[in-house]
């Protein structure tokens, strides 16, 4: 009997790097996978199923494998790189699948363990700097030229997100290393908003690219005292951080 569709929507999240052990797979960093391996990937599934599935092979980074079935018809997503897996760690996700079978989930988590670290960074989504009623680009040539002597590398743009949906939290900057990307929430892209909001906003994040995370106690610590030191010098940061806090609940509701 095929579980009803409610049921049985779910989908395989990946953890964090070294969340998971290693499999004595290995894997080319770098492997050409293309029609013909997700073609073979959806013919070896089919098989160990046992049935006909409806395959998409994805680039999903943290949503290796999700599944639901459809009239009957399971519609799976999987990584691509699991074309590259042996027919047991395919079994095990037909198990995961079928039964929710924990070992078999530990199984699949520990094969992607061995491809996940090798992939590229993901290409950022970022809208271009220049909102409607606030430009990016404005305020980080003015913090750079005053807090980083001009010499500031990197881009900056305003973050893809959904309006309309009430949050607990906004995170209202952000800074990728990998890409060298500030971005900033659109929510910040009001009339309403202050200049020197903005400003204090793409400064934090200059700030983060500036100093870097420090290891402290075996953890990762991104605001840490030199950080805050540095912080502490920009001469709207306490106006900026009350009007966040006063306006709270009206950036929550964007």
């Amino acid at each position: 009997m095929v579980p009803s569709l409610a049921a049985t929507a779910s989908q395989l999240p990946l953890p964090l790097p070294d969340a998971v052990g290693q499999m004595p797979v290995v894997v080319d960093p770098a492997p050409l996978l293309g029609r013909r391996a997700e073609a073979d990937l959806h013919r070896r599934l089919a098989r160990l199923f046992g049935e006909p599935i409806d395959l998409v092979a994805t680039d999903n980074r943290r949503s290796l494998v999700s599944w639901k079935w459809v009239d009957g018809l399971l519609q799976l997503r999987v990584q691509r790189h699991f074309a590259l897996a042996s027919d047991k760690v395919l079994a095990s996700i037909v198990r995961m699948v079928r039964d929710g079978d924990a070992l078999s989930r530990h199984e699949v988590l520990q094969f992607a363990a061995t491809f996940n670290k090798h992939l590229p960074p993901a290409k950022p989504r970022f809208a271009h700097p220049a909102g409607k009623h606030h430009d990016l680009r404005h305020h980080l040539v003015r913090q750079s030229r005053r807090w980083f002597h001009g010499d500031f590398r990197g881009r900056i743009g305003w973050s893809r997100v959904g309006k309309g949906r009430v949050r607990k939290r906004v995170r209202l900057g952000s800074w990728s290393e990998d890409h060298r990307l500030i971005r900033v929430h659109p929510v910040l892209d009001s009339p309403e908003v202050p200049g020197y909001v903005i400003d204090f906003v793409v400064f934090h994040e200059m700030v983060h690219a500036a100093v870097g995370p420090e290891l402290v106690g075996g953890r990762r610590m991104v605001h840490t005292e030199r950080f805050r030191e540095f912080e502490a010098l920009h001469p709207d940061r306490l106006r900026a951080e009350t009007w966040i806090r006063e306006n709270i609940d009206s950036l929550l509701t964007w």
